[in-house]
């Protein structure tokens, strides 16, 4: 099986969505699985020759939406090498190029076999996006995007692909006209961590010596949505 990864960008520094692809990739590679990331990121960037996939990187999109005018051609060419397509992150162009450039590939090759299509919101559909403070513009902005364009490729996927139950169910509240084919938890692993060595720890109170032996270890970014201090 081949599976082609559609993502904004892969640079190291966005974590989540592209270090969830880093993480899954090796497990999946182990049963078989071929995977090919396409991305808008520059080709010359450091780190695209560092994995052990190939990123095929188009160049830096223009403007907040990460418009490429290459992205849809490079799709048409690329399509039938792959069984499926994983659209990753709602709201930039890549998510759009990916329903467009399927549309005009069906129409061209009614005879070939289209990859099936799922999309990975990477928690994009919370709610919270539309009702917290201090995002209303951005809220109007998604609910106008939502009618014109990101409805029509949730709704025309074959599956939306989500890392946990919570984020599914929470997924139904945001938008009307959300009806997908199908919603599938696929979970979201991590990779295991590296054997234990004082090493680690001897570097770690030589950067941070103020705190001594007690500290608070919060793995995530620290934003209002993901900390609770009680």
């Amino acid at each position: 099986m081949r599976i082609l990864r559609v993502i904004n960008t892969m640079h190291p520094s966005y974590g989540g969505p592209c270090q969830g692809i880093r993480n899954s990739i090796p497990e999946l590679t182990k049963n078989g699985v071929i995977n090919e990331v396409v991305s808008l990121d520059d080709p010359n960037d450091d780190f695209i020759e560092k994995d052990n996939f190939i990123i095929n990187a188009l160049g830096k999109g223009k403007g907040p939406w990460s418009y490429n005018p290459g992205l849809i051609q490079w799709l048409l060419n690329n399509f039938e090498r792959f069984d499926a397509v994983i659209v990753h992150g709602l709201w930039q162009y890549h998510g759009f190029a990916v329903y467009k450039a399927l549309r005009k590939y069906k129409k061209k090759f009614a005879s070939r076999v289209s990859p099936k299509i799922f999309v990975m919101p990477h928690g994009m559909l919370d709610p919270y996006f539309q009702k917290a403070e201090g995002r209303k513009i951005k809220a109007l902005r998604n609910i106008i995007y939502w009618q014109i364009i990101e409805k029509r490729l949730i709704n025309s996927a074959n599956a939306i692909l989500f890392t946990c139950e919570e984020e599914m169910n929470l997924a139904k509240l945001s938008f009307s006209g959300y009806h997908p084919n199908k919603e599938i938890n696929i979970g979201y692993g991590i990779q295991n961590p590296p054997a234990n060595d004082m090493r680690f720890k001897k570097a770690f109170m030589e950067r941070c010596s103020g705190i001594k032996e007690q500290y608070f270890l919060f793995l995530s970014r620290l934003h209002e949505k993901r900390v609770w201090i009680y």
